[in-house]
């Protein structure tokens, strides 16, 4: 019976409860504000965010692997839902419950297959310049969605484009009480996280429990304005919240339907894992522990399939909550099992409280929990290291403003496509030289060699596929026509790990123009896999006797060649 049981739970410490208690309840105070949030924010009933809260938990303590991952809703997969949802049906309509519903078990389902088929690599479709400009864009939009209800207004679209026009038609009706109750939450908010923990410190208490009692603050938030709000005010509360434990749903859904969400949940899917394994990949960092890519896709992908079986949407492993959960002591599943369970006593016990909780404070913890992505940096660390990676950041952040959040999604996984492309596409070619009195070959450019009369080495530092076959050629080329008196040109390639039909295509026609031009063409440091596929197509046979183990044996065979002195 014991292998049933999980890891963690075999191997389980005496000394970790402490630690593990603590970080329950407090993640508990901590998910209570943001599953609420989120749920609004994903256009569905707030009961649907602690739906999406509990069941994720209970399966991941018992397939993850991270110790402190808390899965549950987040903020951009909320705006993702309610991008994909808004196209279909109305938010709060039956229909958008529903597709809510199976939007979750389709990224779910899609998550488990791709973990069961071992496809974890799929996480690099996007680069971290594009990841963090849709990131970044991603915030902003939720930021300026956030505006209507921190002011009692109606959330005008889900694009930059949808939200002006919408605000420029929408009539003035500010709603004074609402505006400041939500101003007032948002500073409360951001003074505690600027100053908090230096102020507690000062009181006498340690860095980790004043960092942990900071990232409570939604919750006294929350509590002061259900306690002290007047009801006079006529702020927006969040009006019933159906009391008692969730129950096992699997709506009827037509073919159509499930047709037209089928793409959105792929990149849904595909943003919660990335998010889910950058988070677990951070906490395994803190203990010089592994994470498997393969693992963390069957868990999240069990996680969505529970969260849609009991009438929640998409989830994936938050950020701030797993970094909380780990700085409070968490050294095992156990934690979310308590998290879960303090969830479930709030959905029997606390549902008629959270009732009267204004709207406008929900919408400030948003905003104050936004406002630390927006990474205008990475922009900056993109331009100093890599031009190319700058422009895919502004093309990403552009499009995700421009488009929206789910088309947004599509342009970051082809402009970070685009890009790996554009840079395999122009390869760098360096012409070689040997360092005096070594057998090492270096740049021209960058050190001081000797070279051949009448031979060119060049080495390209990317492999030869169909991308960039037609580029190399033509600076090969280039280069040999612009190198005066050249009669020998060497092909470098150790830096080459394939080739395809089209690179095999390339270098015969490279050849026969050479040859036409009265340069030969020598070949030299294959790499095996390489001069198998030379072999096989033919190519092989063609440059018998062109062929050179190192670049220095082919400087020895070219400078014992007749009129050829060092």
């Amino acid at each position: 019976m014991s292998r049933l049981l999980p890891d963690w739970l075999r191997g389980y410490r005496r000394g970790w409860l402490t630690g593990d208690i603590t970080a329950g309840v407090v993640v508990t105070l901590l998910l209570v504000p943001q599953s609420l949030a989120y749920a609004l924010l994903a256009g569905l009933p707030v009961e649907a965010g602690l739906y999406a809260s509990v069941a994720p938990l209970l399966v991941y303590a018992f397939i993850g692997r991270s110790p402190a991952q808390s899965v549950g809703p987040m903020a951009l997969t909320s705006l993702l839902t309610a991008a994909t949802l808004s196209r279909f049906a109305d938010a709060g309509a039956t229909d958008y419950l529903v597709l809510a519903v199976w939007l979750a078990l389709l990224s779910g389902l899609m998550l488990l297959a791709m973990g069961l088929a071992r496809l974890g690599f799929i996480a690099d479709l996007l680069s971290e310049p594009v990841l963090a400009a849709f990131t970044t864009a991603s915030a902003l939009l939720i930021i300026l969605s956030q505006l209507a209800p921190l002011s009692g207004l109606h959330n005008p679209g889900n694009s930059l484009p949808q939200w002006l026009v919408g605000m420029w038609h929408q009539p003035v009706s500010w709603q004074p009480a609402a505006l400041l109750v939500g101003l007032l939450a948002l500073a409360w908010l951001l003074l505690v996280r600027r100053w908090g923990s230096s102020l507690l410190q000062r009181l006498g208490l340690s860095a980790d429990t004043a960092g942990i009692l900071v990232r409570t603050a939604p919750v006294l938030a929350m509590l002061a304005g259900i306690l002290l709000l007047p009801t006079s005010l006529q702020v927006p509360v969040v009006g019933p919240v159906p009391a008692g434990l969730p129950r096992l749903v699997l709506p009827a859904i037509g073919l159509e339907q499930l047709a037209d969400l089928a793409l959105p949940a792929f990149f849904i899917a595909l943003i919660n894992y990335l998010q889910s394994l950058s988070v677990a990949q951070l906490l395994a960092a803190r203990t010089q522990d592994s994470v498997d890519p393969d693992r963390e896709l069957v868990a999240l992908g069990l996680c969505n399939i529970a969260s849609g079986l009991v009438g929640g949407f998409p989830v994936t492993g938050g950020l701030s909550r797993s970094v909380v959960n780990a700085e409070a002591g968490a050294r095992s599943q156990l934690a979310s099992l308590l998290t879960a369970a303090g969830m479930l006593l709030v959905m029997c016990l606390a549902t008629s409280a959270l009732e009267h909780l204004p709207l406008p404070v929900l919408a400030a913890t948003i905003i104050a929990a936004l406002l630390a992505m927006l990474d205008i940096g990475s922009l900056r660390r993109a331009w100093l290291t890599e031009r190319a990676d700058a422009v895919a950041w502004l093309l990403t952040f552009a499009l995700v403003l421009l488009l929206g959040v789910d088309s947004g999604i599509m342009a970051g996984v082809l402009v970070s496509l685009a890009t790996l492309l554009w840079r395999s596409s122009r390869p760098h070619i360096a012409e070689l030289g040997r360092l005096p009195g070594t057998h090492h070959f270096r740049n021209c450019q960058r050190h001081a060699v000797e070279t051949l009369p009448g031979v060119l080495l060049l080495r390209v530092d990317e492999s030869l596929y169909f991308g960039n076959a037609r580029q190399v050629g033509t600076i090969l080329l280039q280069r040999a026509g612009q190198t005066p008196h050249v009669r020998q040109l060497v092909l470098v390639m150790s830096a080459v790990n394939r080739v395809d039909t089209t690179a095999l295509s390339m270098l015969e026609r490279l050849d026969q123009r050479l040859q036409q031009a009265g340069v030969r063409l020598h070949l030299s440091e294959i790499k095996g896999p390489v001069a198998d596929i030379l072999q096989r197509s033919g190519l092989g046979q063609r440059f018998a006797g062109r062929v050179h183990l190192s670049t220095q044996a082919a400087w020895q065979s070219l400078a014992g060649l007749p009129d050829y002195h060092i």
